[in-house]
């Protein structure tokens, strides 16, 4: 973890409305997919196991052994999850997931080739006007290799929210981070 997660002050008033801040991100997720994808030589080709494939055509079954599903397509993915790092940051936690993988662009280039490859950010905000960037080193990785980005965003607001201070401010005591000016001019 580069830096420590921006937090509102202790001492704000209750009620106090913070805006801005990083987005909590909940699963990070490279997921691959085809009809006729077999878990076993996505592994091979990547050099790592899923956290969660199937094939297509064979039942997923619950716990207690009654099918669930018989998916259409099959499915290999690799997640990361708050509790797997410290990393707050959602463009830090990314570069995580993907250093995990191999870089030679051919594998990707066969890859997408052959299957549907995406990176999905699920997110959550629990307050408004929350964001994150995406580094240079990113958007290159996933384009080079003919990934798509998705993102999946949630909100969650009321009771239990846990609203966070802007990100680049050291908010004061018992002082809201922006006011809107009201007059006509500017």
């Amino acid at each position: 973890m580069k830096a420590p997660k921006p937090t509102i002050p202790r001492c704000a008033p209750k009620g106090t409305v913070w805006y801005g801040g990083p987005i909590e991100w909940f699963v990070l997720r490279l997921t691959i997919m085809s009809k006729d994808l077999v878990p076993s030589e996505v592994s091979h080709l990547i050099g790592c196991e899923p956290d969660e494939a199937w094939e297509a055509g064979k039942p997923l079954l619950r716990p207690n052994g009654s099918i669930k599903r018989i998916p259409k397509f099959g499915h290999w993915s690799l997640e990361l999850r708050p509790k797997d790092t410290d990393e707050w940051d959602c463009g830090e936690a990314i570069m995580g997931l993907l250093r995990r993988l191999p870089p030679d662009l051919g594998l990707w280039k066969k890859l997408t080739e052959r299957y549907k490859v995406d990176v999905t950010f699920a997110l959550l905000m629990t307050s408004p006007n929350k964001g994150f960037k995406l580094p240079p080193q990113v958007m290159r990785f996933l384009g080079d290799r003919g990934v798509t980005a998705g993102f999946d965003i949630y909100y969650e607001a009321g009771e239990g929210a846990e609203p966070t201070a802007a990100p680049n401010r050291r908010p004061a005591c018992g002082r809201a981070i922006r006011k809107v000016r009201r007059s006509g001019g500017r």
